[in-house]
């Protein structure tokens, strides 16, 4: 087979559009071939490159696909809505010919068989998950760890297969696999001289050997502190965003869908203590706290929240000021800053004097800097004109805090409507 030029590829990897869901649908096709293949020693994973994903072979000089794979993670079951993307399939197995097939993931039933649909377009075929074509985003995780259970049957640990904790803590870090390789290529495309996001895609590929040596150690011996409740609060953040693209999918235009895929990268971009403040930062009312499994429940991020408050903010605004407010953020016309957060309560006289009180305690407890110098934190419907006058009760501090607290004195809390007119320049 010819070699091919990465930069050649049309690579989706610069957009990450549903990334999350083919990460999880790409772990479940790799844990079918540990399970059923006598040997996956040359066999390598390899994300947004000849396709959403591929399985190939690769001897360090020359990768040969080995079969390609489409996802599609969208809610729609017309067959017109893929029709299109059938006919790309089948192209790219024309112009990358694999020894095996090439392969369509569906979300969802379509209303066409998948008997059909391969009649339609005889080189492709439609994937089975357990004998169904289509895998809905919610059934994923329950598939991918009876996977796990069936491999970790196959390699002999029937303890560790019959442990649902032990089986679903196995998911988590052979998910977090694919999640690292893709922020991997992208972070090799940000560095000077490096590879470009084509060829970090292409290059960049995961022995199925590796998945193979999660499975066999001991995830007991893993500690369960901090740094594990920080990749669980990632998987979380980065499952939300992708089901609210996928709710969303026919409403917004490609514009609008490339904005918020550009801040799911950013969002994955940032290191451990960047991210933590970042979680600070859109959570103003909670301490953010996950040492611990009560920790991590009781204080961190709410689906509701997230979806509803800052993902909805992160849709409805304008692109952000990224080289001025750390790529999260807003400046208006008035050079007032406006940065956007989670608070999802309602405009009562109650919950304004309550969620003002939460955000002046946890910022006495933390000594927390507002976010980027913000005046104005974005909320779903809750306007507060003065977090002083709101938390007037809770505002008697010591002079060794004085100056930190001023600068949450002057905050307001803006409804997502009105921060629209002063952001976006009309009422929209």
């Amino acid at each position: 087979m010819p070699l091919i030029n990465p930069n050649d590829i049309h690579s989706a990897a610069d957009t990450w559009s549903g990334f999350i869901y083919q990460g999880k649908v790409a772990l479940y096709h790799v844990l079918t071939l540990i399970l059923h293949e006598a040997n996956v020693n040359e066999l390598e994973l390899q994300l947004d490159s000849l396709e959403d994903f591929a399985i190939v072979r690769n001897d360090g000089t020359n990768i040969e696909p080995v079969s390609l794979h489409q996802v599609k993670a969208m809610k729609s079951h017309l067959y017109s809505s893929y029709q299109e993307a059938f006919v790309k399939l089948e192209k790219r197995k024309l112009e990358f010919p694999c020894e095996r097939d090439a392969f369509f993931h569906l979300a969802i039933n379509n209303e066409r068989t998948k008997v059909a649909i391969e009649a339609a377009h005889p080189t492709l075929v439609i994937y089975e998950y357990d004998g169904d074509p289509f895998c809905r985003i919610e059934e994923l995780r329950n598939k991918l760890d009876s996977k796990v259970e069936a491999c970790l049957l196959k390699f002999g640990l029937i303890a560790e297969s019959a442990n649902a904790d032990y089986v679903s803590r196995i998911s988590e870090v052979l998910e977090e696999i694919i999640t690292s390789q893709i922020i991997a290529v992208h972070a090799a495309n940000h560095i000077k001289n490096g590879l470009t996001i084509s060829e970090g895609a292409y290059y960049f590929t995961i022995p199925l050997n590796n998945f193979i040596a999660e499975l066999t150690v001991d995830v007991n011996t893993r500690l369960f502190d901090k740094n594990y409740y920080r990749r669980i609060l990632r998987n979380d953040l980065n499952l939300y965003f992708q089901e609210y693209c996928m709710d969303i999918e026919s409403e917004v235009d490609d514009v609008v869908k490339t904005k918020l895929a550009n801040y799911l990268i950013y969002f994955n971009s940032l290191d451990d203590s960047e991210f933590e403040m970042f979680l600070q930062n859109i959570m103003p009312h909670k301490i953010v706290k996950f040492s611990k499994l009560q920790e991590y429940k009781d204080n961190t991020l709410q689906i509701d929240e997230f979806k509803n408050a800052l993902i909805f903010t992160l849709r409805e605004i304008r692109d952000s000021d990224k080289d001025l407010i750390n790529k999260l953020g807003w400046i208006c016309p008035n050079n007032k800053r406006y940065f956007p957060s989670t608070i999802n309560i309602s405009n009562t006289a109650a919950s304004k004097k309550r969620i003002s009180e939460q955000i002046i305690g946890v910022a006495l407890d933390k000594l927390i800097d507002t976010p980027y110098n913000s005046d104005y934190i974005i909320t779903e419907g809750c306007q507060v004109d003065s977090l002083e006058d709101e938390a007037v009760n809770i505002f008697n501090v010591g002079d060794e805090n004085y100056n930190n607290i001023t600068k949450w004195r002057k905050i307001s809390l803006i409804n997502l409507e009105q921060a629209k007119i002063n952001l976006n320049g009309i009422n929209n």
